[in-house]
């Protein structure tokens, strides 16, 4: 028997910002898609990295250890606040000091009810479909003044200076397609009988309400509403339902990225445009049913602008507390997703309006800053982020022949870390072959170093070569980190192969 063995060829791959795609048979990943991370970042470069800590905003957990049950940052022409609902008490934190003041005075606040939150005119409102609405105006809390007989609403918002509470409990009743405004520039003056029903009785209740330019966009499970200003004295807005052929089944999932909301229904995420629908979570189908979808209530999100992505805390089947973040990098439209996060409520903060910080609150009466450092502190304890990154399965144009890969190039930039560095071949799940590398700096300079661990372009990143064995008819890559103080950044690939055949 001949053996022939085809000349060895160089593969470069630079761009690796592709996404999670776990819906996608194996082979029909795109080279930049993985097929499978976790605790990852992507740069609009194409680098895949470590996903930055998060580090608790106190020194210990609110007395009793409440769910954080809502999180938000309150903004007036005097003050900037954080505000906290946890357990039944408010909270104000000043200049982030660290340290949360009880504001309750005498609300009646009831624990384990997510609540919404609105700036208008220099007060924060607040609801949590449970307790008559309140507010706090930067010195005292109390009790919103609201239309006769309303004791509940799940959403409050404000809308061409109106104030607006939607999905509301009348004397003992309750309407669920029925949103109320106020007296023009006012919180506290209503009419009881300034109210419009959203498709009244068609079974589904009003899930969201957002603004969107000079639109409110009122959503159901199923449908999407919009609403305009006419200005007219009796009825200032006229609405008509959407071609959106999906609603709403997440209140607190709802944000808006670039000119449109992103919302999670009720088989994945969409985009939408003011009047449109598009999905946009084809590629991770399978993560999605991997959720408990009885909690989809209770996701929470928050978008973090400078780093282009919108981040949505979700719950794993069998599990009751959110425990995974969904993050879409709509700038690379990738998608990836976080562990080690239990984040109850998200907020995003704006510190002297131009330092934009994502924040979220968890099931212990702990409040975190993310994207902050190396490691993470749940509970206030230092925890290594357990970060891994897979390729797509590479098959370089042939997926007849067997190929052996007799060595990769691992462009990377430095950092006090061990890189894990695992291949396998032909679809095997396990990761069949595990090497590990140093990638702090203090190589030679390229071309004149110790072989495999030169310095490339001053950059302060550098290049190793990894010899494979083994041998495939495709084969999938690994790096991965989770220890203490260690991360990883991954700026490309080269792979040298060639086809063997036989006869």
């Amino acid at each position: 028997m001949a053996k022939y063995v085809s000349d060895r060829v160089p593969i470069s791959q630079l761009k690796l910002g592709g996404g999670l795609n776990d819906t996608a048979g194996p082979l029909s990943l795109q080279d930049n898609e993985s097929s499978g991370l976790q605790n990852v970042d992507f740069n609009k470069f194409g680098s895949v990295f470590t996903r930055n800590g998060y580090l608790n905003l106190t020194s210990s957990a609110i007395t009793g250890t409440p769910d954080i049950d809502g999180l938000w940052w309150y903004q007036s022409t005097a003050v900037d606040k954080a505000i906290a609902v946890a357990g039944d008490k408010l909270y104000k934190m000043d200049d982030l000091d660290g340290t949360w003041d009880d504001i309750t005075g005498g609300l009646t606040i009831t624990a384990g009810n997510h609540c919404d939150f609105e700036n208008f005119l220099d007060e924060v409102l607040i609801t949590n479909n449970n307790d008559l609405p309140f507010k706090y105006d930067g010195s005292s809390a109390a009790a919103m003044t609201v239309p006769t007989g309303l004791t509940k609403s799940k959403f409050v918002l404000s809308f061409q200076n109106y104030t607006v509470l939607g999905n509301v409990t009348v004397s003992g009743t309750i309407h669920k397609s029925r949103w109320y405004w106020s007296t023009i520039k006012t919180i506290d003056t209503w009419n009881t009988a300034d109210f419009i029903e959203t498709d009244k009785n068609d079974g589904q209740q009003i899930t969201g309400m957002k603004v969107l330019g000079d639109a409110l966009c009122v959503f159901k499970e199923r449908k999407i509403w919009v609403y305009k200003f006419t200005g007219e004295r009796d009825v200032p807005f006229v609405g008509y339902r959407t071609n959106s052929s999906v609603g709403c089944v997440a209140p607190w999932s709802i944000q808006e990225v670039d000119n449109g909301l992103v919302f999670l229904s009720y088989d994945g995420l969409y985009f939408f445009d003011g009047n449109n629908s598009y999905k946009i979570s084809d590629r991770i189908n399978k993560t999605i049913t991997g959720l408990n979808r009885s909690n989809f209530p209770d996701a929470v999100s928050m978008v973090q602008k400078d780093k282009n992505r919108y981040m949505l805390a979700v719950t794993s089947s069998g599990q009751s507390e959110n425990d995974k973040v969904i993050v879409w990098d709509y700038f690379n439209n990738a998608f990836s997703i976080y562990a080690g996060i239990a984040a109850s409520s998200m907020c995003t903060f704006y510190v002297d309006d131009i330092d934009e910080r994502p924040y979220f609150g968890d099931y212990a009466g702990w409040t975190y800053r993310i994207d902050n450092g190396i490691d993470d502190y749940p509970l206030g304890v230092q925890t290594a982020i357990d970060s891994y990154y897979y390729t797509n399965w590479k098959y370089y144009g042939d997926i007849v022949d067997q190929k052996g890969v007799s060595h990769v190039y691992v462009y990377y930039q430095y950092s006090n870390s061990v890189l894990t560095f695992a291949y396998s071949y032909d679809l095997e799940e396990n990761d069949q072959y595990t090497q590990t590398f140093n990638m702090s700096g203090g190589g030679d300079v390229y071309g004149t170093g110790v072989y495999g661990t030169a310095v490339y372009g001053g950059s302060g990143g550098a290049v190793a070569r990894r010899d494979l064995t083994g041998m495939g008819r495709v084969i999938r890559l690994k790096f991965a980190t989770n220890t203490i103080g260690e991360s990883f950044q991954i700026d490309g690939i080269g792979s040298m192969i060639n086809v063997e055949t036989f006869s």
